[in-house]
This record gives structure tokens, C-alpha cells and sequence, in this order.
């Protein structure tokens, strides 16, 4: 135990040593990114509570106020299964450190449990953000009593265990024929795309809710106090006997629910723990040492030198770096493509049994013509823009070659908008799946479309231009490896906040014009998106040159 401690402190260190070196600067600096910090946290939970707010006294106006923890639980394990497919297979296959600690004395089970401990960690940080502030509002507006926050924190540890574990052992199991494969490269690609897939399966297949309930069923549910947690509880092992837990007032049922949840995470940890033992050095030691070591023959023909757009060149070069290197297509290119995918497709399952009919007397009660419909679409949007790190890394991807761009002769401006170029087209990409899905089930008015799909590309603009902005002012250039650019990176926060700013934005407006219709509104976010968005590319051509200062 004492080694596999040491070891996480060991492992944490490393994770996180690059992400300080980046904040280091004098005293005023940190001083002043302190209360950033501070603020956009204060900013986060108010969000995130003003959300939570609502939806609870939403529910406790028809008695299903415990439909909420569940909903929190089964948000809080779906982004834990999704970050877990990246971090895990990065901490456990693709760090720098892991050449240096195979000579050493170490059982296979302390190394993975060590590293397993640094992604819960990590898990715990999101965790902490979107689930810690809505469990503390339920608990304010339901009137729970100290068992509930107790069994809250105990809930908010246990949570991350199980979905780590299962995500980890499905990575152990698909990087272990990493010893068989030549080009280690695409096999990267492959094993994520592999692990992704099984999830997805795993996830589906956990759920026991009955498609067939009848409509009877649901209006008994709906007419029981909170009848309708029981729809979730199924979905996930772990969520059953949380939700119990939380929403109880019993202390012996809170105690059974809760060593239930200890039981499930600890079988689990034993099973890991084997596998681990019998297949984590294989699949380690095959990444670290197998693959190709024949060099490719370069192809010298002619058409590799026929002349060329110079925004096609440029573009076309991000674009192949984001292919051509695995850590970046799936760390900055592929969350931004399959989130999207991913969510659409869950919701396109749920209505699969749906007829024509009954799907349109669905609709027929939604009034799509109105600001808050809009307004909710951009949130949606604004939520798959959390996960788009193309522009917030454009610089640091180039790492010590950037400073190139200093002695190209093309004005930095213009180099500017070509590297935000990738980021601004899978926006777009992701932009018209979504509003082609809703408009499937909406039906929604052509100028409606219209005007979202819209504002989406205006506020695309000024993510891209605002993230390519931050990246120059901390770029991070010295890296020893691909996957420091995007783990170690505190940038990549940004995106997140920037698309939590935008939803509050969102909000405010909607509120203040939403009786004077969708145009009007509407209206205000194109003008008030349009002028943000020129400002900050007025501000990028006018500093072009001061920008690129630490391009070094």
C-alpha cells in the first residue's frame, strides 16, 4: 500500500508539474490569475445553480424531486465513462515516465493501481464542477437533514470507481494486441475507437428500464411521488443503491445502499486488480517497444510540388497534423466529432420505437417558434463547443517549429486565420448534424433554422479567434511529447468556461427579451455575438505581431 501511494504522488506530480511551470510568472501575475480563477469558479456555480434551481422546483411542483439526483448521478457516470476512455488510455499506455519505471522493482498491480488512482483523481475535478453545487441545492430546497450531506460526500468518492475500473480493464484488454501491430500509430487510433465502441455497448446493455411500459404505467409513475426515479435507477449499477441513498431518510437504508455501492466498486477493484496482473506489462511493454521500424519511402513525384492556394496549403497543413498524429486527432479533433454523434444517437434510440404519428403529436405540443426553443438550442450547441480543443492548442501543436511563422512571408494575421480555420469548420460540421437532427423531430420553421444556424457560426468565429488568442498569450511550446500539449495543458479550460459564459449570456437574454418575441431576441444575440466577434478580431489584426512575442 505504502508503494502504491508513493507512487500516485509520483505519477499526480508528473501530470501536473508541466500545468504549474505554465501558471509560474511574478507575484502580481499569479496574484491577478488567483482572482480569475476565483471568479470564474463563483461564476461556474452560479450557473450551474441557477440550472439546478430551477429544474428541482420544476420537479417539486408534481412531487418527482428525486428524479433530479438520479438525473445528477447518471450526467456525473456519463462523463466520467467518456473522459475515462482518453485519460485512462494516456496515463496507462502513453506517458513518458512509464520507460523509467519498468526496470524498478514494482509488481504490475501496484503500477496500474497507482496510475489508476491519478485518473479517479482527475475524475474527481470534473466531478466536483458539475455535480457538488446541484446535490448541495437539492439538499437546501428538499430540507435534507445531515444524513444526506454525509451520504452526499460518501456518494461524490464513490461515484468515479466503477466507471474508471470498467473503462481501465476494457483499455487493458484491447492495448494488450499491441505487441502483434506494426504501426503503433494507427493502432492508437484504432484501441480508442475500439474502447469507445465497447462503452457505448456496455452502457446500453447496463440499462434495465422496460422499453414496452405501457402508457398506464408512466401516468402510475407520474402520479406517485417520485415514481419516475425508478426510470434511472437501471441505467447503471452504481446508480440504484446512490440514488436510494441519497434520497432516503432511513440511516439503515442509507448504511445498506451505501456498502451495497462498496460492495459493487470492491469486487470490481478485485477483478481489475487480476487482469491488471495477468495483461497490463503485455500491453505496456508492446506499446513502448513493438511497431514498424522500417522508415516510410518518401514519395518525391511531382505532384507533391504543383503549385497551390496558399489558405488551401496552410489549412490542409493543420489539418494534417491533426490526422497524422494520434494523441492530437483524439485528444483536440475527435471529441469535438463524436460527442455530438454520440448524444444525437442516444437521442435518436429513445424515439427509434416512436411512430410517425405519435412523434408529431409529440412535436405538435412544442412551440418551436419562440425565443426559449432558440435559446435552448444554442445552449446545446454552446455545450458540444466545450469540447472542440482545435484553436486552444493550434500554437503549442507546433511547439518549438512555431517560431517559423515569424519568417514565413505571410502576414501573421492571415497565418492567424488559417490555424483557426480546422477548429471554425468541425464547428460547423457539428452545427448542421445538430439542427439536422432537431428539424427531423422539431419541424421547426425554416427562419428559425436560419436564424440559429446563424448566430452558431458567429459564435463560432469568436470561440475560435478568442481560443487561438489565449493559446498565444500561453503557448505551450516545450513538450516532450504530444500528449503534454493537451493533458498538461491549462488551456483547456477555457473552452469550457468560455462555453459556460455564452449559456449564462444566453440566458440573460432570454429573460429580458423573451416577451417581446424571437426576432427581437434573437436580434440582440446576433448584434451583441457580431460586435464581440469584430472587437476580438479587430484587437488579434491590430496586436498581430505583439502577439507573437512568446513564439520563441
Amino acid at each position: 500500500m505504502k508503494k502504491i501511494l508513493e507512487l500516485t504522488k509520483v505519477f499526480l506530480k508528473t501530470s501536473f508539474s508541466n500545468m504549474e511551470a505554465q501558471t509560474m510568472g511574478n507575484n502580481k501575475s499569479k496574484l491577478g490569475m488567483a482572482f480569475l480563477y476565483l471568479f470564474l469558479i463563483v461564476y461556474l456555480g452560479g450557473i450551474i445553480g441557477f440550472l439546478s434551481y430551477n429544474v428541482i422546483d420544476g420537479l417539486i411542483s408534481i412531487q418527482q424531486e428525486a428524479v433530479f439526483i438520479g438525473l445528477i448521478l447518471l450526467m456525473t457516470i456519463g462523463f466520467t465513462l467518456f473522459q475515462s476512455i482518453f485519460s485512462s488510455i494516456n496515463v496507462l499506455y502513453f506517458t513518458k515516465d512509464s520507460e523509467y519505471i519498468l526496470p524498478l522493482p514494482l509488481k504490475p498491480s501496484e503500477i496500474i493501481l497507482a496510475r489508476t488512482n491519478v485518473i479517479i483523481i482527475m475524475e474527481y475535478i470534473v466531478e466536483l464542477i458539475i455535480s457538488l453545487v446541484p446535490l448541495i441545492i437539492y439538499g437546501v430546497m428538499t430540507g435534507a437533514g445531515i444524513i444526506y450531506y454525509i451520504t452526499m460526500l460518501i456518494a461524490l468518492i464513490l461515484i468515479p470507481i466503477f466507471p474508471v475500473l470498467l473503462i481501465s480493464t476494457i483499455v487493458m484488454f484491447v492495448m494488450s494486441f499491441s505487441k502483434i501491430v506494426r504501426n503503433k500509430n494507427r493502432f492508437q487510433l484504432i484501441a480508442t475507437v475500439i474502447v469507445l465502441i465497447f462503452s457505448i455497448v456496455l452502457g446500453m446493455s447496463f440499462s434495465t428500464f422496460d422499453e414496452e411500459i405501457t402508457q398506464e404505467q408512466m401516468i402510475q409513475l407520474v402520479m406517485q411521488a417520485n415514481g419516475l426515479v425508478d426510470l434511472i435507477k437501471g441505467y447503471f449499477p452504481t446508480i440504484d443503491p446512490l440514488t436510494t441513498a441519497l434520497t432516503s431518510t432511513s440511516w439503515f437504508e442509507v448504511l445498506i445502499s451505501i456498502l451495497e455501492t462498496i460492495g459493487i466498486s470492491f469486487i470490481t477493484l478485485i477483478i481489475y486488480v487480476f487482469i491488471a496482473e495477468k495483461i497490463y506489462f503485455k500491453g505496456l511493454v508492446g506499446n513502448l517497444f513493438s511497431g514498424s521500424k522500417k522508415k516510410g519511402k518518401v514519395d518525391l513525384s511531382k505532384n507533391n510540388f504543383r503549385n497551390s492556394k496558399l489558405y488551401k496549403s496552410y489549412i490542409g497543413k493543420e489539418f494534417k497534423l491533426l490526422f497524422r498524429n494520434p494523441i492530437f486527432l483524439m485528444q483536440c479533433l475527435v471529441p469535438a466529432v463524436l460527442i455530438p454523434i454520440i448524444m444525437i444517437g442516444i437521442f435518436a434510440l429513445n424515439f427509434k420505437d416512436i411512430s410517425q404519428e405519435e412523434l408529431q403529436e409529440i412535436t405538435s405540443l412544442i412551440p418551436t417558434d419562440t425565443l426559449v426553443v432558440v435559446s435552448v438550442i444554442l445552449g446545446i450547441i454552446q455545450f458540444f463547443f466545450m469540447f472542440s480543443y482545435i484553436s486552444i492548442t493550434a500554437i503549442s501543436r507546433d511547439g518549438n517549429n512555431a517560431v517559423f511563422m515569424k519568417y514565413a512571408p505571410v502576414s501573421l494575421y492571415k497565418q492567424y486565420m488559417y490555424k483557426i480555420a480546422p477548429n471554425y469548420i468541425i464547428n460547423t460540421i457539428m452545427i448542421i448534424l445538430t439542427l439536422v437532427m432537431l428539424q427531423y423531430f422539431l419541424k421547426m420553421p425554416l427562419i428559425t433554422l436560419a436564424l440559429i444556424f446563424v448566430i452558431s457560426m458567429v459564435m463560432s468565429a469568436l470561440q475560435s479567434i478568442l481560443m487561438l488568442i489565449i493559446d498565444l498569450k500561453k503557448p505551450k511550446l516545450e513538450w516532450d511529447s504530444e500528449y503534454a500539449v493537451v493533458k498538461q495543458n491549462m488551456n483547456l479550460m477555457y473552452p469550457m468556461i468560455l462555453s459556460l459564459v455564452n449559456i449564462g449570456v444566453i440566458v440573460l437574454v432570454t429573460m429580458f427579451t423573451g416577451s417581446m418575441g424571437i426576432y427581437v431576441g434573437s436580434g440582440v444575440l446576433l448584434l451583441l455575438y457580431g460586435g464581440l466577434t469584430y472587437l476580438v478580431s479587430n484587437y488579434l489584426y491590430k496586436n498581430q505581431n505583439k502577439l507573437a512575442e512568446k513564439i520563441m
